[in-house]
């Protein structure tokens, strides 16, 4: 068989170069450098420093969140409250606790892996309900129909072409449920791979991803090598406890800051999580 020198120089074009000056620019940490403290999305509660007090983030930019959570512990409304705490408006009312620090009208999608379109229009019609405003830099995409490697490349594609999609910068996203961006939890390279496509979003856009992903009944850790992953990574874990009341307590077991201040909340009769008054 003939060699193709051509085809095989071609392809040899193709191969990405990596510029590795470049990576080592970019990962070096100068320690003569005044680092800023990172943008605050979300706080819950202060705590004190050096005799001062600062509001504890719950969220900030470039870093990812997990709510780590049973079945039927009410994890989807803490996702809305949390999105709509970030929007704002009237959300201070049923959630007095929870700070935005939103200063623009920054873009936020929410993805949902779970639900057909019907149910996952409710889902996201609470944020705007939560919020008392339609907020039309909030954006919502039902994803239960794709392959989990295409809900990994829609993601990819809506950040990369933000600038065509939306009239804003992406500042917020949330994913429900992480598990379903991988075909097996227990499959380390796809657990891997899901882990990098996160992490790297959120170095890359200067964006906060907060997840939600289930956890073992027994153990109360996360499911599969992925759960593994969201514990060393995430910026804040965030647990939810049933309570015997049907209430959901909700706890920072693991954070890179400080903890922020545990709460319990519960669902109306209009179907909209509220802080429970004696929580805090």
């Amino acid at each position: 068989m003939n060699l193709d020198f051509n085809e095989l120089e071609n392809k040899i074009n193709e191969v990405e170069v990596i510029d590795f000056s470049k990576i080592e620019n970019d990962c070096f940490v100068d320690l003569s450098e005044e680092m800023p403290h990172p943008e605050i999305l979300l706080s819950i509660g202060q705590h004190e420093y050096k005799g001062n007090f600062y509001d504890t983030a719950i969220m900030t930019a470039g870093e990812f969140s997990a709510i780590v959570a049973t079945s039927k512990s009410k994890k989807t409304f803490l996702k809305s409250a949390f999105l709509g705490s970030y929007i704002g408006g009237e959300s201070t009312v049923l959630f007095p606790n929870i700070k935005t620090h939103r200063n623009e009208n920054y873009q936020i999608l929410d993805f949902d892996t779970e639900q057909g379109k019907y149910y996952t229009q409710r889902t996201f019609r609470r944020v705007q309900e939560i919020t008392g405003l339609k907020y039309d830099n909030y954006r919502g995409y039902a994803t239960r129909h794709l392959k989990s490697s295409e809900r990994l490349e829609l993601i990819d594609y809506c950040l990369k072409n933000q600038g065509a999609l939306y009239k804003n910068k992406v500042k917020l996203i949330s994913i429900d449920g992480i598990a379903d961006l991988v075909e097996n939890t227990n499959d380390i390279i796809m657990s891997k791979e899901a882990s990098d496509y996160i992490t790297r979003w959120t170095y890359e856009y200067n964006i906060h991803i907060t997840t939600i992903i289930h956890k073992n009944g027994t153990t109360g850790k996360p499911l599969g090598h992925l759960g593994t992953y969201v514990l060393k990574k995430a910026e804040t874990v965030i647990d939810l406890e049933i309570q015997e009341d049907y209430s959901i307590k909700v706890t920072n077991p693991y954070s890179r800051g400080y903890k922020f201040e545990e709460f319990i909340f519960n669902v109306n009769k209009s179907a909209l999580p509220y802080l429970v008054d004696d929580s805090f």
